[in-house]
């Protein structure tokens, strides 16, 4: 039986997840973006939903009452929130009928909040995808489904991050079915495993003190959690300039000299 959907969706995992629920038969009855500044490949999901620009809404107008006063009599089964970086309150959660469901690229209760796939690299803490229902705190809900996404030596914050986007929509085709269906039920996260990242903590790790002494293994992984395809954040001072420090990885090659 098909459900009707609120959702709340940016980036490529966005543009998936959309494109599923619209092949599944299901109903997008409203559609939610980010602010413009925060927007990822919103015209890709603007189509996919098959949503008009009547049930198109920006983030910004959930802050108004009437406007949930609104959703709440849309009466619709599941609210879905896809990399959807606001929290949502109790009353936006209860418009739905039947339940709500995040996606987040870690596996709960670890590393909750922002960047987790970096401090993954950094701590070794497992790397994984979770789908949980929504509460008013970030990423506490209990769990529908997750699944372990082991780091490889050659991986970055580039390629794991991308590597979990594709395990967490794989994971979502395969859980939603029986979550829409009522033949699961979610499970409560373990409070006592719970860490938490806030938006401003990878900042404080970008700063390379070139006096420090450190481990060969940190001073990678840490190069390996702010390294992002072409992109180096991690940095040092020479002078009145900053020098950004990209890594890059491969495999052992066997190269030709001349005699």
């Amino acid at each position: 039986m098909s459900k009707t959907i609120i959702l709340m969706a940016n980036d490529a995992v966005g543009v998936e997840v959309a494109r599923y629920l619209a092949g599944h038969g299901d109903q997008i009855v409203r559609l939610y973006l980010h602010d413009p500044e925060y927007q990822k490949r919103t015209d890709e999901i603007v189509a996919a939903s098959g949503c008009g620009p009547d049930d198109v809404y920006l983030a910004r107008t959930l802050k108004d009452a009437d406007h949930v006063a609104g959703l709440r009599a849309l009466g619709a089964d599941f609210i879905i929130t896809v990399y959807w970086r606001h929290l949502l309150t109790g009353e936006q959660i209860r418009t739905a009928r039947q339940g709500t469901v995040n996606f987040h690229p870690a596996l709960l209760p670890i590393n909750r909040g922002w960047y987790p796939h970096v401090h993954s690299i950094i701590d070794g803490t497992p790397t994984g995808v979770t789908i949980h229902a929504i509460d008013e705190t970030a990423d506490t809900g209990p769990v529908w489904a997750q699944r372990e996404v082991p780091l490889t030596p050659l991986d970055t914050a580039h390629t794991i991050y991308h590597r979990l986007q594709d395990e967490i929509v794989e994971l979502f085709r395969e859980t939603w079915p029986r979550i829409a269906a009522g033949q699961i039920q979610p499970t409560p996260q373990d409070e006592s495993k719970a860490v938490y990242h806030s938006i401003r903590e990878v900042d404080a790790l970008d700063r390379l003190d070139l006096d420090a002494s450190m481990k060969v293994r940190d001073l990678l992984n840490l190069l390996r959690a702010r390294s992002f395809g072409d992109l180096g954040f991690a940095y040092f001072e020479a002078g009145d300039e900053r020098v950004y420090v990209n890594l890059r990885l491969g495999r052992t090659h066997a190269f030709k000299t001349d005699a």
